[in-house]
């Protein structure tokens, strides 16, 4: 069984390429992955949005990562001769044969493409995939030298400051937001001539940044958390969880560890 995934080659794509191979091996079954990146290839082939899932050479997804569970549940009904979604949505138990803008090879040349419409449709829709994939690029690229620029800047702290670091994720909760905010607090009202006279740096972080994924190593983090450190000495402040709901013991959890971290 041949399947295809297409995209531009980002995380999305290459974790719907996991999900479809947990999906193959879980089913048992033996399939030919095809990871198309070619922007006239995806249009072609009818797809508006990436990552696009196409099995046996029909699109059965685009515009999201299904699950190994999903990807199974396209497999199976491919297998069986089951009704499965095209690419212009539906699911395998509401979606007829004749539910699919092209049911057919005749139709899918009489219209260009699935669902892709005339030759200048796929012209515009071909534009519009270069744009968001270049607009993509930059993206990474803008946040590559953000990163840079912090790591640049972190390297210049004095040798005899603490530096106060909040550790996150790209996905945060209140919890996590009501952490920073006391984290800041605590050392703004406590500490600010330390802050100002620059003995004392508090920086946010987040993690799941590629560039930003070392810290995870430096510092065994095993949870988000606040870390201070000092030259080569520091101190992990896990605690802060169990704390978040009392602002006075929190606070002063943090001023004590500032405290030891400035002796």
């Amino acid at each position: 069984m041949k399947m295809q995934i297409y995209g531009s080659g980002c995380d999305k794509c290459r974790k719907l390429a996991a999900n479809a191979e947990t999906a193959a091996r879980k089913l048992g079954i033996e399939i030919e992955l095809e990871k198309v990146s070619d922007i006239n290839a995806i249009t072609d082939a009818g797809v508006m949005m990436t990552p696009a899932l196409a099995i046996n050479g029909k699109v059965v997804s685009s515009g999201k990562v299904l699950s190994p569970e999903e990807i199974g549940k396209r497999l199976t009904a491919a297998m069986t001769g089951a009704n499965t979604p095209c690419c212009c949505a539906g699911s395998p138990e509401t979606t007829a044969p004749d539910a699919c803008c092209c049911s057919s090879a005749e139709e899918k040349s009489a219209s260009g493409s699935c669902c892709g419409g005339s030759g200048v449709s796929r012209k515009i829709l071909t534009v519009l995939l270069l744009a968001l994939i270049l607009f993509s690029i930059a993206a990474m690229v803008v946040r590559e030298l953000n990163s840079r620029h912090e790591d640049t800047t972190a390297v210049s702290v004095p040798a005899d400051a603490v530096v106060v670091y909040y550790f996150h994720g790209t996905q945060r909760c209140m919890t996590c937001n009501r952490i920073e905010e006391l984290t800041k607090q605590a050392v703004q009202e406590n500490f600010a001539d330390q802050l100002a006279d620059g003995k004392i740096v508090f920086r946010s972080v987040n993690v799941d940044d590629p560039a930003k994924e070392h810290y995870i190593r430096d510092f065994q983090l095993s949870t988000r958390t606040v870390v201070m450190q000092k030259g080569d000495r520091y101190e992990k402040f896990d605690q802060i969880w169990n704390l978040v709901r009392e602002p006075e013991q929190f606070m002063q959890y943090i001023g004590n560890g500032l405290e030891r971290m400035l002796k």
